[in-house]
């Protein structure tokens, strides 16, 4: 049975309000990661590896994550996620202030491991509502982002002048402020988060058929095939391309204050407008929303390869559609993963879906730096645009497939 309106709105509202304090200190965090290696090193070649570890972090540690929450509960698993985050941001905050690399690199693979909870709250909000209405609750608490999107790289200077103020590198000044925002999230996870929203899903369960699926099992389901490809492809664009702007603009002699000027408007599209996304994808379909976003990538990489590291609407223009576009694989991709999949199933079906689209973050964080250093910006940007095509490419050739195995029976 589902929870009364008033219980399932402050559950939801509570995730909400936990994922959007997670995102500010995610982007505080996030946006600087490349600067402060590349500091350290004196290259950009190597400057992506800390995010890329993070995201390591996150793919290694959602599967254990999933099955620590399937036993103790989401509320558990996700004040578990905050305690590890907060570790990672304070090693990563020595490592800025101490100049030693492998030190942020540590702390970033904590950073990322803790961040893998709050990634699996959209699928808690699935959990209190009806089936047709999961798109738009994961929608709802992705939407959380926006507050990180605003909030987040605007506190970038502030947080810089904070950390010269109390005598540390200004870099480091960020990374504090991250474990400051991981603690809020993981007191009011505590404190609100109450029932349980896993207590709804298991009610669901019991009802249903309980027979654990294999990874090939599910692999075996067309959307579940199909979600995965759409949420890895969406990732590895988006981080292919975000990740080495910050570099990209500084190299043109921007301030920091341009840098943060444009990572807010690529997290405000990839989490403004999710109420909206949510509802397309429930309402004409989640696969039409993902092509759609699709072609928003391509759109996004061949406008930031014609984009100069000064030419400032050029490049929050492009930012945001590749946010945009983003968000809305990530959405509908997030709901798809799970439309088919049985009750009993549905936890794993998450961890795996998550696990790979961090995985593959991960390798395209470390990608973005060696394309930068090899191509430049103009080609990493073009690369971009071409994996957009991936999924309506695979989804052509799926249903080609299922089109001869219909004619030959």
């Amino acid at each position: 049975m589902l929870p009364s309106r008033t219980i399932r709105r402050r559950l939801i509202g509570t995730l909400f309000a936990g994922s959007g304090i997670n995102r500010i200190g995610f982007l505080l965090a996030l946006t600087v990661a490349s600067l402060a290696a590349q500091d350290m090193l004196g290259s950009a070649l190597w400057a992506g590896l800390p995010a890329a570890v993070g995201v390591a972090g996150m793919a290694l540690a959602t599967t254990p994550m999933s099955a620590y929450m399937a036993r103790r509960g989401r509320r558990a698993g996700m004040i578990a996620g905050q305690t590890i985050a907060v570790a990672g941001a304070l090693v990563s905050a020595v490592a800025v202030y101490t100049g030693l690399f492998l030190v942020l690199v540590v702390g970033f693979f904590l950073f990322g491991a803790g961040n893998s909870s709050d990634r699996l709250a959209r699928y808690a909000a699935a959990e209190v509502v009806s089936p047709e209405r999961r798109g738009s609750a994961i929608a709802l608490v992705v939407w959380a982002g926006t507050v990180g999107s605003v909030i987040g790289p605007s506190l970038l200077e502030p947080a810089q002048r904070f950390g010269i103020a109390i005598g540390i590198t200004g870099l480091a000044g960020p990374y504090l402020g991250t474990a400051i925002a991981f603690t809020l999230a993981g007191i009011l996870i505590a404190v609100l988060l109450r029932p349980d929203p896993l207590e709804f899903a298991a009610e669901e369960q019991a009802k249903a058929d309980t027979v654990p699926m294999r990874v090939s099992a599910l692999f075996r389901i067309p959307k579940v095939r199909f979600a995965i490809v759409a949420l890895v492809a969406g990732q590895v664009v988006m981080v292919l391309i975000m990740t080495m702007t910050p570099i990209y603009i500084r190299s043109a002699g921007q301030s920091l204050g341009i840098v943060g000027l444009v990572i807010s408007a690529h997290t405000l599209g990839m989490f403004a407008l999710s109420p909206v996304t949510g509802w397309l994808a429930d309402r004409l379909g989640r696969i039409q929303v993902v092509l759609s976003g699709d072609v928003l990538l391509l759109i996004a990489g061949v406008l930031a390869a014609f984009a100069s590291g000064s030419d400032r609407v050029l490049l929050v223009g492009s930012l945001f559609l590749l946010g945009l576009g983003w968000n809305f694989g990530f959405v509908a991709g997030s709901a798809l993963v799970i439309e088919d999949v049985p009750p009993g199933a549905r936890l794993r079906a998450q961890g795996v879906a998550d696990a790979f689209v961090w995985m593959s973050g991960a390798v395209a964080t470390v990608a973005s730096g060696f394309l930068l250093a090899a191509g430049g910006y103009v080609a990493l940007s073009l690369v971009g645009a071409g994996l957009a095509l991936v999924p309506p490419l695979v989804l052509v050739r799926m249903r080609r497939a299922a089109a001869s195995v219909q004619q030959a029976t």
